[in-house]
């Protein structure tokens, strides 16, 4: 609500209410701006579950950012006012429909502009830098009407030079005017500042105009324009080495002069870089013009050399090599980049390799390279090379947990083929390293380190069966698992046994921490391990973390029962 001076409303202090849409004076509220009402208006930032139930289209591009289900595009209210006269602006939130949701209003910082009748900027024509340099270009300022102010009248701006400028009026610049004219019909008026080369070196110097408001209650509107001296242009080309008919890029070192430049190659392609492909030695030349009109001229000799090779062969055992790696021979120019596979499977890139030979990280498998550069071309890969673990033989018995609570699992070590002395240990206290017994679900890994210090490491995954938990549990709720794929564990499951007298499970919904719905499903009887949540939101994988889930239960009795709790989902 706005009020003051030549203001006539029908609210309290004779108010106007400027909340309004725009080119209307409908008054904004959920009511009048949603997704079916003026929804020109309206941006949607509904959960995908909202959206469902709405049918309309799931939209998530601002969730991360605000947690309203909705708001209106940028609204701008505009009031005539008498300059220098006083104005009260209250703002009022209404949030009446219900008790839940809650309204807010966001002012732009800044944005309250009372409609001065000009704005200033400085510029240098045809740079992007605000810079004028002494011989070569000059600047202006260009004063633009406010979208207030009347086009079909002149505009008189009256402005001075700042005293905080360092460059001097008639001195540093021709003399310039206190006052400048838009004409009728017009948006804008130039004035132009014509640096003088007065040949003295005297580091960079700023003019800044400024013009005030009506109303002095407000900081002077100010620019600024940047004087400097232009320095020589310097225009580098590199030498370079390059494979026949292999594409490679040409760039220049630029230094001094004014940006921007104009590039002109022997090819007579005009970009700042080229991209070539050549049969024999070459030369390459690039002529560079800056803003000033200054030209130089740069000379490149192109080389021929050999594609480079890399190689790779033998067969290893993991502990003969192990804190060494695979080594690869390089050959070319350094730096080198080179790409891997073990098994088929792409490894991680090496980059900015310096030496030859290069040596890879060792494990059990089938090593090839996948790709290789030098500092100038695409290199080949030759050969492969594979890696065993013939060291150290271990045979072992497993006996899975007969269910998720109980702890009857077991790891029996029936063999071990090491260089002796060789010594066993596990990733928990054990009292005979051969025999582990007493087991529940989980990861077990062995480490044996031989006579030759050789490493062999082994990990069990202890899980129970669904069978087996069917029988078992009288209805046992997982408070952890793991939908990563691998054997067992990859489904929240509800198991029950025979004897447990549930007769249905009515409803079961899954929270994530912000009370959002992640999943859901009605009238199923425990699952026992073979059906249940994957870990997945809309066909895609879910965060790890904390959740939260929620069943109604009824039994053979008649009677029903909610029972909640946490979930851990790990990855």
């Amino acid at each position: 609500f706005v009020s003051g001076p030549g203001i006539n409303g029908p609210f309290a202090d004779n108010a106007i209410n400027v909340a309004t849409l725009t080119g209307s004076n409908l008054i904004v509220s959920i009511n009048n701006v949603n997704h079916i009402d003026n929804s020109e208006f309206y941006v949607g930032n509904e959960t995908n579950i909202d959206a469902e139930a709405c049918n309309i289209e799931f939209s998530s591009e601002f969730q991360d950012l605000i947690e309203y289900d909705g708001f209106t595009v940028p609204l701008t209210a505009t009031i005539p006012v008498i300059p220098c006269e006083t104005y009260h602006i209250r703002l009022i939130v209404g949030d009446v429909g219900d008790p839940n949701l809650d309204s807010a209003v966001f002012l732009e910082a800044k944005s309250f502009d009372l409609g001065e009748k000009a704005n200033i900027v400085a510029e240098v024509p045809g740079s992007d830098d605000v810079i004028a340099y002494e011989g070569c270009v000059d600047g202006q300022y260009v004063f633009t009407r406010n979208e207030l102010n009347d086009i079909n009248e002149p505009c008189t701006i009256d402005f001075n030079v700042s005293p905080e400028s360092q460059a001097i009026n008639g001195i540093d610049y021709e003399e310039i005017p206190t006052s400048i004219t838009i004409p009728a019909g017009e948006t804008e008026a130039i004035l132009p500042i014509t640096i003088i080369n007065d040949n003295i070196a005297e580091g960079p110097e700023n003019i800044k105009l400024e013009f005030t408001y009506a109303c002095d209650c407000f900081d002077p509107v100010q620019t600024e324009l940047i004087i400097n001296e232009k320095t020589e242009l310097i225009v580098d080309l590199e030498d370079q080495r390059a494979c026949l008919d292999q594409s490679f890029f040409l760039s220049p070192e630029i230094s001094g002069g004014v940006a921007p430049y104009d590039f002109l190659w022997i090819n007579n392609e005009t970009t700042d870089s080229i991209e070539i492909t050549i049969g024999e030695a070459d030369l390459f030349s690039v002529a560079v013009t800056d803003l000033c009109g200054d030209r130089e001229i740069a000379i490149a000799n192109i080389n021929i050399q050999s594609v480079p090779i890399a190689s790779l062969e033998g067969d290893f055992d993991l502990c003969e090599i192990q804190g060494q790696g695979i080594p690869v021979q390089l050959e070319g120019e350094a730096p080198w980049y080179l790409s891997y596979s073990i098994d088929g499977v792409e490894q991680a890139t090496f980059d900015n390799i310096q030496t030859s030979p290069f040596f890879l990280p060792s494990t059990v498998g089938l090593y090839e390279l996948t790709s290789f550069y030098d500092s100038n071309c695409e290199g080949i890969v030759l050969g492969t090379a594979t890696i065993t673990n013939n060291s150290i033989f271990v045979e072992t018995i497993v006996t899975q947990p007969s269910c998720i609570q109980t702890f009857d699992g077991i790891v029996e070590i029936t063999n071990i083929d090491a260089t002796s002395p060789f010594n066993v240990s596990w990733n928990i206290e054990t009292e005979n390293d051969f025999f582990i017994e007493n087991l529940n679900a989980g990861i077990y890994t062995l480490i044996v380190e031989d006579g030759d210090g050789c490493l062999y490491e082994e990990s069990f995954d202890l899980f129970a069966s669904a069978n087996d938990i069917s029988e078992c549990a009288p209805l046992f709720i997982p408070n952890v698992f793991t939908p990563d794929g691998t054997d067992g564990n990859n489904l929240f499951s509800i198991y029950s046994g025979e004897n447990s007298g549930i007769e249905n499970i009515i409803s079961m919904q899954i929270y994530d921490r912000w009370g959002s719905l992640v999943y859901e499903r009605d009238n199923f009887f425990p699952d026992n391990g073979v059906t249940g949540w994957d870990g997945q939101f809309n066909g895609q994988a879910i965060s790890p973390g904390l959740y939260v889930y929620k069943l109604e239960i009824s039994f053979t009795d008649g009677s029903n029962s909610v029972v909640t709790g946490d979930l851990s989902l790990i990855r």
